[in-house]
């Protein structure tokens, strides 16, 4: 009898697989061309060859799940104020950069399917059952990655069976454990930690995937080229454009 990870190895397996085995993440979107968490910078994100576009969920003082990545709206917008104590109208009536407006979960996801990419959600905020239930009504659940505390991505894997999971790790040895725990199917390592010797082997020995973000000052050739040679499959970026072109021997 097939065990847990070789199941999840298989499942895997079948998942759509990128040029060159690598999945280009848009940290918050194409932010150096659009505004952050806004359909624009999705829009210039793909257009530049991203295959995720990284989000931020946070839920306004009325319920609604929207896009931003700090608790105010003070620093991307024309306002001020935290997201928990204005409504969604009061944000939506804001400028989040270059004429856009803040978007909801469900109008991102919407516009992810509707475009063919995948949808990285970083649960800041907001009921784990509510943003299970847009995702699960905007039939993405196949097309997302989630990424949070652990008791949280466990609830996820309850109410959305099959979905993808990315927790971080303390140190490579925990790795077994978290996937058996989680049975998760990404696992999101340090840089250090996927230096590693071994680290991106014993995540596919558990049947996942490996993810890395290299913002800052990795965040440049030198630095993609290296975490693709050690391993990573997820990679999150600011720069999507070049690790696209790395990615497909174009660059």
């Amino acid at each position: 009898m097939l065990n847990w990870s070789c199941l999840l190895l298989l499942a895997v397996t079948l998942h759509a697989l990128p040029p060159n085995g690598v999945w280009v993440v848009a940290h918050r979107g194409f932010k150096a061309v659009a505004p952050e968490n806004t359909i624009a910078a999705f829009e210039a994100a793909a257009a530049a060859g991203a295959d995720y576009m990284e989000i931020d969920v946070r839920r306004t003082r009325d319920g609604e799940l929207i896009l931003m990545h700090d608790g105010k709206v003070d620093r991307t917008t024309g306002g001020r104020g935290a997201i928990r104590d204005l409504t969604f109208a009061e944000i939506r009536r804001l400028d989040a950069g270059k004429g856009q407006r803040v978007p909801t979960l469900r109008e991102a996801l919407l516009w992810a399917r509707r475009k063919g990419v995948r949808i990285d959600i970083d649960h800041k905020d907001g009921p784990v059952e509510e943003i299970a239930r847009v995702i699960r009504e905007t039939e993405m659940t196949k097309s997302v990655v989630i990424e949070g505390p652990r008791e949280r991505l466990k609830l996820f894997s309850q109410l959305l069976p099959g979905v993808d999971t990315m927790p971080k790790v303390n140190s490579v040895e925990e790795i077994r454990t978290v996937c058996e725990t989680l049975r998760t199917t990404v696992i999101r390592l340090s840089l250090a930690q996927l230096a590693q010797p071994g680290a991106a082997a014993a995540v596919h020995q558990c049947g996942a995937r490996v993810s890395v973000t290299i913002l800052g000052k990795e965040d440049n050739e030198e630095g993609a080229r290296r975490v693709i040679a050690q391993g990573a499959e997820l990679i999150e970026t600011d720069h999507p454009d070049l690790v696209a072109k790395i990615r497909q021997g174009s660059f």
